[in-house]
């Protein structure tokens, strides 16, 4: 018997992350937040411990460092510090890690499983199966802006910025055979790659950024994609541990 799951992940601190728990609730959808001691924003304990009644809280360092670029001690700190801190705000354990900007490499991945999470997630993207590697945990589809990105601060080339998110999908969208209208919107992404985990089993996994969906107004388009993938009796609807947990249990397999 197929087996779908359906998980999100958002990471960083902002707070509209607030807003984003709301609409999570609304829908009866499970999320992991992967949330810094003080990064951008600096979330109150009240804050964290509300995300925490229906939510998962992942951590994602103290300080958001890209990992690789700093020593083993240092990683260490950032890493196993953001396990503590918000284990002692909760009162329980600390499942999941996040790498800053998905950068990571073998030592990095000791380094998490050292500390004593459960698992890590990438920003992989179109990934529909279980992990092999907890450490590797990859999504299927980042929320952004697509085909088209705005243009921001950054100095990249303009065809860079404008097309990365149509780069980035391609060869997915291709391999998948998922209809064509999947180049014209990340919603109609969203809702073919959900299709296509509904057909055929699998895990459907959306992550992104509060601040992304304020900055980009992605909030009527991410309450659309809510209300399609919600209150389905034959899915699962489970945080990125849960995934593991289950998968641990032999789940899909």
């Amino acid at each position: 018997m197929k087996k779908i799951i359906v998980t999100n992940s958002w990471d960083d601190n902002h707070p509209k992350n607030l807003r984003l728990l709301e609409l999570l609730n609304k829908y009866n959808l499970k999320a992991t937040f992967y949330l810094n001691k003080n990064h951008l924003y600096k979330h109150s304990e009240s804050e964290i411990k509300k995300i925490a009644q229906n939510q998962e809280i992942g951590a994602h360092t103290l300080t958001h460092p890209d990992l690789d670029k700093i020593s083993p001690e240092n990683a260490w700190q950032e890493i196993k510090g953001s396990k503590d801190y918000f284990e002692n705000i909760l009162g329980q354990q600390v499942k999941m890690f996040a790498y800053p900007r998905g950068f990571f490499n073998q030592d990095l991945k000791n380094i998490v499983a050292k500390a004593g999470f459960l698992g890590a997630r990438t920003v992989k993207t179109f990934c529909l199966e279980p992990p092999k590697d907890f450490f590797e945990f990859g999504a299927t589809l980042h929320l952004y802006p697509f085909p088209f990105r705005k243009r921001d601060a950054r100095n990249y080339h303009l065809t860079r910025f404008l097309f990365q998110p149509l780069q980035r999908s391609f060869k997915g969208i291709i391999k998948l055979k998922l209809p064509l209208d999947s180049f014209f919107s990340w919603q109609n992404l969203a809702k073919n790659l959900f299709d296509y985990v509904y057909r055929n089993g699998g895990i459907w996994h959306l992550w992104g950024h509060g601040f992304e969906i304020e900055k980009y107004d992605m909030w009527g388009e991410l309450e659309d994609i809510f209300k399609y993938i919600s209150h389905k009796p034959e899915i699962k609807y489970l945080s990125n541990s849960e995934v593991l947990e289950n998968e641990n249990s032999n789940f899909i397999r």
